[in-house]
């Protein structure tokens, strides 16, 4: 009988190990997917839901119990996370639609508070795994746009616009450059490849030209220094330097970023003078301006997310804007595009997005633990950068963009919060 109930119990640590291999496999591939393979990105992300779930049943009454420890202590983290689909709901019931629901693209930045219970339980060695997803991500995206932008700069790569692809994978070049962190002193060959990733990251944003991306390259550094307790301060201002001598060189180097630059002030020039509008300035400039009409009309219930574009083909046929300027799917502007949508809720749940998570890994950036503050520096790039991002192009307007938002917040806001006793740690070991 003692035989048989240790053959059963080491039966059942057996499997339990297996699945948290698969769940650290998975957590890797989607990012490392995201691009390549967008579908079965999908999928690691409903999988990874699948084992959040798993966990929280394996995890019984003390689960629930952790869950809603959780939940009271950080709600407002939580609240933050599921504002954007709280907003939609909003605006609808306040449109008076017959029949509110909030789609999938909203919803996934709800999901985030299902998946940290599943993070927590993955651990913090486990978490750890979505830094090889970070640095195949930024090499395979780098070598795509390299041979891409060979015959000049696209709309498209495969089946991603070059603006969002380009942006997230000078963030996952950061995001591995922060991860060095979590390196042992001597890991010579994993800070190599992750600070390989970091500079593939950043010539994916250089040979794609987009512009919008290149005003993160400043804020994301400072934020990868200020993570890193291995150099001084001296070291590190040697490293601001340096970054900013090597944005000087390639200006004056490159014709391509000269082109890309120079082109800024042709174009507000054009646009100014009524030469042309359908620029790609002018074109954001109209935008601007006609998403500030649709809140001054809609201040609270914007004219819904559905009815945007069919807004902005009315203001065409009107004259107020080109018919190319219509013909954009969004404002080209995240604070904007979810004030004129959603009205001044959306606006509120964009800024909680950015700014709460922000102020709580900003609070966590000096942490005397070193794996927490490697975490903390990544969720507060991921902050920024999005934010920055969010100044030139509606990052959140696909549903996998917005997945990738929430499940590494998950990740980072998890690892800062997780015990280090917790079960899959122990599992694993």
């Amino acid at each position: 009988m003692l035989l048989m109930m240790r053959l059963q119990r080491s039966q059942s640590h057996g499997i339990e190990k297996a699945f948290y291999l698969a769940a650290c496999a998975v957590l890797a591939a989607f990012p490392a997917l995201m691009f390549v393979k967008p579908t079965l990105s999908n999928i690691c992300y409903g999988l990874l839901l699948g084992w959040s779930a798993c966990a929280l049943v394996a995890g019984g009454r003390a689960g629930l119990a952790e869950c809603g420890a959780l939940l009271r202590r950080y709600w407002l983290f939580m609240l933050a996370m599921a504002a954007l689909p709280l907003a939609v709901l909003l605006q609808q019931l306040l449109a008076g639609a017959e029949e509110p629901h909030v789609s999938y693209l909203y919803l996934r930045f709800a999901l985030f508070i299902p998946l940290v219970f599943g993070m927590v339980r993955l651990g913090r060695g486990g978490m750890r795994s979505v830094q090889w997803g970070f640095v195949v991500c930024a090499l395979l995206s780098a070598a795509w746009i390299h041979e891409a932008t060979a015959a000049g700069r696209p709309a498209h790569v495969g089946s991603s616009n070059i603006i969002p692809l380009s942006n997230l994978s000078m963030l996952m070049g950061i995001l591995a450059l922060i991860s060095i962190g979590w390196d042992r002193r001597r890991d010579y060959l994993q800070s190599g490849l992750k600070l390989l990733a970091g500079s593939a990251g950043l010539y994916a944003s250089y040979m794609s030209g987009t512009r919008g991306g290149w005003l993160a390259i400043p804020v994301l550094a400072l934020i990868a220094l200020a993570a890193s307790r291995r150099l001084t301060r001296l070291h590190k201002a040697a490293a601001l330097a340096g970054l900013a001598g090597l944005m000087a060189l390639t200006w004056f180097g490159s014709a391509w970023v000269q082109q890309r630059t120079t082109e800024v002030v042709s174009e507000l020039s054009q646009f100014d003078h009524h030469v042309t509008l359908d620029t790609s300035i002018g074109i954001r400039l109209q935008l601007w301006r006609e998403s500030l009409q649709m809140v001054q009309a809609h201040p609270w219930t914007g004219v819904g997310p559905e009815n945007f574009e069919r807004t902005l083909q009315t203001l065409a046929a009107q004259h107020e804007i080109s018919p190319l300027a219509a013909s954009m799917p969004h404002s080209h502007n995240e604070l904007l595009h979810a004030t004129a949508t959603l009205g001044i809720p959306g606006l509120l749940a964009i800024l909680a997005l950015y700014l709460v998570p922000a102020a709580f890994f900003l609070r966590h950036l000096g942490n005397a633990d070193r794996g927490t503050q490697v975490a903390s520096a990544m969720g507060l790039a991921l902050c920024c950068g999005f934010m920055v991002f969010g100044l030139t192009e509606v990052m959140f307007a696909t549903t996998l963009v917005n997945a990738f938002y929430s499940l590494i917040m998950a990740v980072c806001f998890a690892y800062v919060v997780a015990r280090k006793d917790a079960w899959p740690a122990q599992a694993a070991s």
